[in-house]
C-alpha cells in the first residue's frame, strides 16, 4: 500500500501514534477559522513543530476580504509541508512560498482540461468525487501530478447560512449540531459553524480501488469517522457501510432522439 502518499485529516492529535505505526507520516491539520463543516480544526500553534514538516494545512472555506486579510497575518507557514485549499484567491498570496500547493475544488476538478491549466499555477490537483475510475485513469494519463479522494463522507453543500440555526430557531427546538436527515432514500449529516452549514452524503465514500493509480497523493478525510476504524478499512477489514459513488457509474446520458418532432 502506498502509506507513505495517503494525506489524512486529523481530528485529535492522540491519533497519531496509530497512524504512525502503519506508515502514515502526512497529516493534514484543519485550520481554525479557515474551514466549514470540519468539527475538530487547529491554531497553528497547537500544531506541534516535530511534524509540520510531513503536514499540510487544510483550507476549504470561500474567503470573504476579512478571510483573505486574516490568512495574510497567519505566521509559519512556511514551516508546513504544504497547503490544501479551496479559495482561488488564496494562489497569489502563496505563490513564493517554498511549499507543496494543492487545490481541491470538491466538485469541479473533473476534466483534464481544466486540471492542466490549474497545474501551471499549483503542485498538485485533487480529482472531484464525480467521475468514474476510467475518466480518472485518463486525467492520470496525461499528468503525472493529480491526486484523489480516496475514503470519507463526500461533501454534497455548501452554504454560507445558518441553516440549522435558523431551523431551531423558526420551530423553537433545541438545536442538533452535527444533525442527521433524510431525503428519500438519501441520508446526509449535516454540521454547522459559524462560517456556514455543509451536508455530507451517507455512506462513506470508500475509492480505496484508486491507490491502483499512480497519483502524487491519496485524501482521506476523517471528519465524522473514527481513525481506528479507517485503518482496519485500510488494511482490508470492513467495518463500516461504504460505497464507490460514481467510480463504476457514468453520470453523462444521451437524451433520447424525440421521435414525434
Amino acid at each position: 500500500m502506498k502509506n507513505n502518499k495517503i494525506l489524512i485529516t486529523i481530528n485529535n492529535l492522540t491519533d497519531l501514534d496509530d497512524l504512525k505505526e502503519l506508515g502514515i507520516n502526512n497529516y493534514v491539520f484543519p485550520l481554525k477559522d479557515f474551514c466549514v463543516g470540519i468539527p475538530n480544526t487547529f491554531l497553528i500553534s497547537e500544531i506541534p513543530l516535530d511534524i509540520r514538516h510531513n503536514s499540510f494545512l487544510y483550507l476549504n472555506r470561500i474567503l470573504d476580504n476579512e478571510g483573505i486579510d486574516n490568512f495574510k497575518t497567519l505566521e509559519n507557514i512556511d514551516d508546513f509541508k504544504g497547503i490544501i485549499f479551496d479559495d482561488l484567491g488564496i494562489i497569489p498570496l502563496i505563490k513564493e512560498k517554498k511549499i507543496e500547493k494543492i487545490l481541491y475544488l470538491s466538485h469541479f476538478n473533473t476534466n483534464k482540461e481544466s486540471v492542466k491549466i490549474y497545474l501551471e499555477w499549483v503542485d498538485s490537483v485533487i480529482l472531484a468525487t464525480d467521475i468514474t475510475k476510467d475518466e480518472i485513469k485518463e486525467i492520470e494519463k496525461e499528468t503525472n501530478k493529480i491526486s484523489t479522494f480516496i475514503f470519507g463522507y463526500v461533501m454534497s453543500m455548501y452554504s454560507r447560512r445558518l441553516l440549522l440555526n435558523n431551523y431551531a430557531k423558526f420551530h423553537k427546538i433545541e438545536k442538533e449540531n452535527p444533525l442527521l436527515i433524510k431525503n428519500g432514500n438519501h441520508e446526509f449529516i449535516v454540521y454547522e459553524n459559524e462560517y456556514g452549514t455543509c451536508f455530507y452524503h451517507k455512506p462513506v465514500f470508500n475509492g480505496l480501488s484508486l491507490l491502483d493509480l499512480d497519483c502524487k497523493y491519496y485524501l482521506i478525510v476523517s471528519s465524522f469517522l473514527e481513525v481506528k476504524d479507517i485503518i482496519k478499512e485500510l488494511k482490508g477489514e470492513v467495518v463500516m457501510e461504504t460505497s464507490e459513488g460514481f467510480l463504476n457509474t457514468e453520470t453523462i446520458y444521451k437524451i433520447k432522439d424525440d421521435q414525434n418532432g
